[in-house]
């Protein structure tokens, strides 16, 4: 895990904070729509809070997370159990300056 200060620690924060998740994997699993979806929040918020649903545990794994958060060119800043955050690598590009 890298360490943050500023702009992306408030975000990492305040999504650990709140109990709600901004994407829920359920039982079908890592599909487009899903992948879709965190691109969407990521683009809109640049931080999104992911939570594995029970029925999806024996599917996905933390491998695949951290493989999707590659794929959309952002970071897993916190992982607490089932439980991930992922923050834009453009948020953090935009903090260093």
């Amino acid at each position: 895990m890298t360490r943050l200060a500023g702009y992306a620690s408030r975000l990492r924060k305040d999504k650990v904070s709140s109990r709600r998740a901004d994407v829920n994997i359920g039982k079908k699993g890592l599909h487009p729509s899903i992948i879709e979806e965190i691109k969407r929040v990521l683009e809109d918020k640049k931080c999104v809070k992911i939570r594995v649903l029970k029925s999806a545990r024996t599917m996905v794994s933390s491998e695949d997370i951290s493989n999707i958060a590659k794929h959309l060119n952002a970071v897993i800043v916190d992982s607490r159990g089932y439980t991930h955050i992922l923050i834009s690598r453009k948020a953090l590009k935009c903090e260093k300056r």
